[in-house]
C-alpha cells in the first residue's frame, strides 16, 4: 500500500505521512475522503510566510512527486 506524504520545500519538513501530521502548527491538515484518490493539505488561515513550494510524495517504487507553489498576498484595506 503506497503512503502519500507532504513535505515544505523550504526546510524539507514533513508535514504529514497518510492521514498523520508531524508538525506542531495545528492550521495544518490532511483530507483524504473515504474511497478517494484525492489527498489535499489544508492550511487554515494562510499566512505570508506560509508561501513557497510544498510537495506532495507517493511511496511508490520509483517515488512519485508533484510540486505546488503555494502564493500567499495580503489583503490590503483601502477604507
Amino acid at each position: 500500500m503506497e503512503v502519500v506524504s507532504w513535505m515544505r520545500q523550504r526546510d524539507m519538513h514533513i508535514l504529514s505521512a497518510g492521514i498523520s501530521t508531524y508538525t506542531s502548527d495545528l492550521r495544518f491538515q490532511v483530507i483524504h475522503p473515504d474511497k478517494s484518490e484525492n489527498w489535499t493539505l489544508q492550511i487554515k488561515s494562510p499566512q505570508q510566510r506560509d508561501s513557497g513550494v510544498y510537495e506532495c510524495q507517493v511511496s511508490t517504487e520509483p517515488k512519485m512527486s508533484l510540486n505546488y507553489t503555494l502564493n500567499v498576498v495580503a489583503l490590503v484595506n483601502y477604507t
